[in-house]
């Protein structure tokens, strides 16, 4: 095994079902002591696939003091799926009661499309309603909640210890400008039967090029795109896919993770880009990105100006990921994100 990377996305391969990947992995992993274990489960939680690939794991022959706490952070994982799973259960019987339609994003939807469930990890319910002023009265009158409203795209409340977003739209229409023509697009396909699986393509992969333009995403990010595009490949329609891609200027972004996920899982995303020079340097920069992330875009919770004075410097450290993600124009992005902080100020100084 020639690097910490490879062992990771071997063994998340193997959890996933490729049995050839497993065959080879007891043989290539052997030489690896407890120490260097411990090093590979805690990078696998920091990316939040630590309970699936202890599917590899619990069939391999890891040091005791390890695959203990290993198999047990796979229990809690599976056990607080299930808790959240009943708790989504009761949001959509309460407000179907009320005549209120929920789509179900990210967490448990995709879940579905790995080898089990509870393996996929996650934090919040994200839920989009389809009239949300009326879900969030709902949540007031029948959970008895406190309805936060610090973000631009969604209200959020605590519900029986489960965060849940409220989402009134997709994507964040404020920042960048492009996203208010996106948000356009995904309530129009996402209202049409024949189209929603391209909906949910289009949709995860503008929710990670945020996510990955602002701070970071992670290995959970990749598994959830690649299980998703694999899962739904013969329902989307590709070519349309590809040509929103390139208008909104995703370009760079999605081919390197159509490429990563080639390399590491054996499946071909049905996308096709024109080969770059400097394709495999910006692919192997994604990677490690995706993996280990930067220091500066670790939110230690700071606030006030300590925290207004990182929000600078993480903004001035993500331009290279901006400009592989977003066609706005510099200017308009910087100004955009002005006009959304302090059109939410609480954001400014605090973390949401």
């Amino acid at each position: 095994m020639s690097s910490e990377v490879d062992i990771l996305f071997a063994l998340l391969k193997s959890s996933l079902g490729d049995n050839e990947s497993q065959e080879t992995l007891n043989s290539q992993l052997s030489t690896l002591n407890s120490k260097e274990w411990w090093l590979v489960f805690k990078l696998l939680q920091r990316n939040h696939v630590a309970a699936l690939a202890s599917m590899a794991v619990e069939r391999m022959d890891v040091p005791r003091e390890v695959k203990i706490p290993w198999l047990t952070e796979r229990e809690k994982a599976s056990g607080w799926y299930r808790y959240q799973r009943e708790v989504q259960c009761d949001i959509i019987e309460k407000m179907s009661r009320n005549g209120i339609e929920t789509l179900v994003l990210k967490g448990t939807r995709t879940a579905q499309y790995y080898p089990k469930e509870e393996l996929r990890e996650f934090g919040d319910l994200d839920l989009y309603f389809s009239r949300h002023r009326e879900a969030d009265d709902v949540a007031r009158r029948e959970f008895c909640v406190s309805i936060r409203t610090t973000s631009h795209h969604h209200t959020k409340y605590d519900y029986r210890g489960v965060t849940v977003e409220s989402h009134f739209d997709f994507v964040n229409r404020h920042y960048p400008p492009s996203n208010h023509r996106y948000e356009l697009m995904l309530k129009k396909i996402s209202a049409q039967q024949s189209s929603f699986p391209s909906f949910e393509v289009l949709f995860l992969l503008r929710h990670m090029a945020g996510h990955f333009a602002s701070s970071r995403i992670t290995l959970r990010d990749l598994v959830d795109w690649y299980l998703t595009c694999r899962t739904l490949d013969d329902r989307v329609d590709w070519g349309d896919v590809q040509k929103t891609i390139k208008n909104y200027g995703m370009e760079r972004f999605a081919k390197a993770l159509c490429h990563i996920v080639e390399r590491r899982f054996g499946y071909k995303i049905p996308l096709d880009f024109a080969i770059g020079r400097h394709d495999d340097e910006v692919e192997s920069k994604v990677e490690h990105d995706i993996v280990y992330g930067d220091s500066v875009t670790v939110d230690k919770g700071l606030d006030g100006i300590d925290r207004l004075t990182w929000k600078f410097r993480r903004h001035h450290a993500m331009g290279w990921k901006r400009n592989m993600v977003f066609r706005d124009p510099a200017l308009a992005l910087f100004l955009s994100n002005i006009t959304s902080h302090a059109e939410r100020p609480y954001s400014i100084l605090h973390k949401q």
